[in-house]
């Protein structure tokens, strides 16, 4: 894995851009399910836009052992994966076309994902985001 890290200084580092350098994403991902996160301007969406594409995706070799034995493989814990890339070639992708590919993850980083709850919301787990050229290049 030869992810090139650009280093944040301690003091102005957030935590929506630090990049888990120590974990290595598993090769390649099946996708359960994709949607399309629009960009914001402050508190209000902007129509026909995409920031990223949202996935969720199990191992590929998981999923192949267990659709033999003829287990559900919906009932596994999913992970998260955002597609990130030039918005034109964002928006013309089609999220249902992306289900059940499985999506070559070599450049992949490891990042943490917020989740909200009522209650204690936070940086809690991780999720992998993958730039769309990435994933280009892992087909050649």
């Amino acid at each position: 894995m030869n992810i090139k890290l650009n280093l944040i200084p301690f003091s102005t580092a957030k935590l929506s851009e630090v990049i888990i350098a120590n974990v290595a994403p598993e090769s390649s991902r099946l996708i359960l399910s994709a949607k399309k996160a629009p960009r914001y301007n402050g508190e209000d969406e902007i129509r026909g836009s995409v920031a990223k594409i949202k996935c969720e995706f199990i191992n590929a070799d998981l999923a192949k052992i267990l659709k033999k034995s003829g287990a559900d493989i919906h009932q596994l814990k999913t992970n998260t994966l955002e597609i990130s890339g030039n918005e034109n070639d964002l928006i013309n992708i089609i999220e249902e076309e992306l289900i059940n590919t499985i999506l070559p993850l070599h450049k992949a980083k490891v990042m943490l994902k917020w989740v909200s709850t009522r209650s204690s919301s936070g940086w809690k787990i991780l999720k992998l985001v993958v730039d769309l050229t990435d994933l280009h290049e892992g087909e050649k």
